[in-house]
């Protein structure tokens, strides 16, 4: 067994306190702890990460409610209390004080940006070696164009990381800045995400209906939308052909939105109650019949192999998974738990398969699950190529 490591997780959880978010990082965690790492988690507010309160539905200074969500989180799936959060806006270090802090970072042997999120900032000093993960491919690379400062921060590390499986690729116009992209996917901690019995006749899924008109980028005179609302309108009116129950818990869905999915014979399910922890989100997964979603119009209209967190942690949990074309089938398999799809048509014709031998469907997901997001190979790989 290779040597135990001393491991930096950077991301965010107190700014976010939110289930989907908190697994996004939970698996990173707990896979690194299962592999025999010394595992912390840093976060750093850096100067616009204000903390969301999602009981009060407002961001603030006061970090209080974040900091109890992830030392209740940390508790609850055995990880010891091993992080920092420093607070730009209270300027406080919590969970590790700023000395601490730095002898930690000077005798660290890797750091894991997951996200890009955690600023680094020039007084700390820095592990032995750094791996940034870029976790929004497409976004990231196009954002690069016209940003040279992000293009600076992912220069600082060792080795930068995508979930853009095919970015660097023949099969991908993305430009790749000059960065040999080393090409990753989200692992999920599979002991903690097991199979359990269902009689759920519900696909369902669970995000944001719309992000910020700023995100929208354009690429070869097309503008691409940091959005799923213009991709579900392609699919809006599927109930009615498909033998499940169909449900989406969208965030930021507007009343009009919200009218005529509800008359298409949609169920909307509240998305903040079903992520206001890392147990609720798990739940709502769990008591699903499987997952299916469209992907953003940007991953859609230019696809760079990305696959979501979620949709992973539904294969793990046997939930099969119906999601929009983004061209990581061409490193995933499909027709058998786990389809793409490209049109209406399309996506009717797999869920009607799903249906037709549900079990046989769910049985092949935890496999893709086993065989690709398995958080102890995909960490491992991860840690060899930061290391080499």
């Amino acid at each position: 067994m290779p040597k135990p490591l001393t491991i930096i997780v950077g991301g965010y959880i107190v700014g976010f306190p939110l289930g989907g978010m908190t697994w996004h990082h939970l698996n990173y965690l707990l896979g690194l702890t299962t592999l025999g790492h010394e595992v912390w988690f840093l976060e750093d507010s850096g100067d616009n990460l204000l903390p969301y309160n999602p009981k009060t539905w407002m961001t603030e200074p006061d970090s209080t409610y974040g900091r109890e969500y992830l030392e209740n989180t940390f508790a609850a799936y055995g990880l010891k209390k091993q992080y920092c959060y420093y607070s730009q806006f209270e300027d406080r270090h919590y969970g590790l004080s700023k000395n601490e802090l730095s002898a930690l970072l000077n005798r660290a042997d890797l750091f894991i940006a997951v996200s890009g999120i955690t600023p680094l900032r020039d007084h700390r000093p820095r592990p032995k070696r750094s791996i940034v993960i870029d976790t929004d491919p497409v976004f990231t690379q196009l954002r690069m164009r016209n940003d040279p400062n992000f293009v600076d921060y992912y220069r600082q590390f060792d080795r930068v990381a995508t979930f853009g499986k095919l970015i660097g690729t023949a099969d991908c116009p993305i430009p790749t800045h000059g960065f040999d992209w080393v090409r990753t996917q989200q692992p999920i901690s599979l002991p903690h995400w097991p199979v359990v019995e269902t009689t759920s006749r519900r696909f369902t899924t669970i995000g944001k209906w719309e992000h910020a008109s700023e995100r929208h980028l354009e690429f070869n005179g097309q503008t691409f939308r940091s959005s799923k609302g213009v991709e579900w309108e392609k699919v809006r009116t599927i109930p009615e052909r498909v033998p499940f129950e169909m449900a989406m818990g969208m965030s930021s869905m507007q009343g009009d939105d919200r009218k005529r999915f509800e008359e298409a014979g949609w169920a909307l399910p509240d998305a903040e109650a079903a992520s206001i922890s890392a147990c609720s989100y798990q739940d709502f997964i769990q008591q699903s019949a499987g997952e299916f979603t469209v992907a953003k119009e940007i991953y859609a209209g230019l696809p760079s192999g990305w696959f979501s967190d979620r949709s992973a942690a539904y294969l793990a949990s046997g939930r099969p998974v119906v999601t929009q074309a983004s061209g990581f089938d061409q490193w995933l398999p499909t027709g058998c738990g786990l389809f793409s799809y490209s049109t209406a048509d399309e996506a009717v014709a797999a869920l009607r398969r799903i249906s037709d031998d549900w079990k046989c469907h769910a049985v092949r997901a935890r496999q893709i699950a086993r065989e690709f997001f398995d958080a102890e190979k995909v960490l491992s790989d991860l840690i060899d190529r930061a290391m080499g």
